[in-house]
C-alpha cells in the first residue's frame, strides 16, 4: 500500500511539474499577428522564443525582419515593445495584451499619436 501511494506521490509531482513549466511559457511559439491601427490593417508573423529565462520576439512580414525591443510575460498579460520608422521618424508601439490558450490580444498604443487594437493566433 506504501509503494501504491509514493508512485501516486511521483506521477502526481511529475504532472504538476510538466503543467508549471509548460504554464511559465504560454507565448513562446509562432503567431500570425495582426495590427489594426487608424490606418488599417496590418499582418505580420510574431515569432517567441525563450533562452535562459527570457524572452525574445521577432516581427516578420514580406519588408523583413525586426527584432522587439522588450518583451514581458507576467502569468496571462503580454506587453511587447516595437519600435518602427514612421515618415522618417522613430516610433514605439506598445502592445498589452491577454494570452488565452491558443490565442492572444489587445490594445496598441502608437507613440502617444494614436490607438488601435492587435490580435495573434498560434500557428501549428
Amino acid at each position: 500500500m506504501i509503494r501504491g501511494a509514493r508512485v501516486f506521490v511521483v506521477t502526481f509531482a511529475l504532472v504538476l511539474f510538466a503543467s508549471s513549466a509548460f504554464a511559465q511559457k504560454p507565448a513562446v511559439g509562432t503567431w500570425a499577428f495582426t495590427t489594426i491601427s487608424p490606418e488599417g490593417e496590418t499582418k505580420s508573423t510574431l515569432v517567441i522564443s525563450e533562452d535562459g529565462g527570457k524572452y525574445k520576439a521577432m516581427a516578420k512580414s514580406e519588408r523583413g525582419e525586426r527584432p522587439y525591443d522588450s518583451i514581458a510575460v507576467d502569468g496571462s498579460n503580454i506587453t511587447l515593445v516595437l519600435t518602427i520608422s514612421y515618415n522618417g521618424s522613430p516610433m514605439t508601439i506598445t502592445y498589452n495584451g491577454k494570452i488565452e490558450s491558443e490565442k492572444m490580444g489587445g490594445e496598441a498604443d502608437f507613440g502617444g499619436l494614436a490607438t488601435g487594437t492587435w490580435s495573434a493566433t498560434a500557428q501549428k
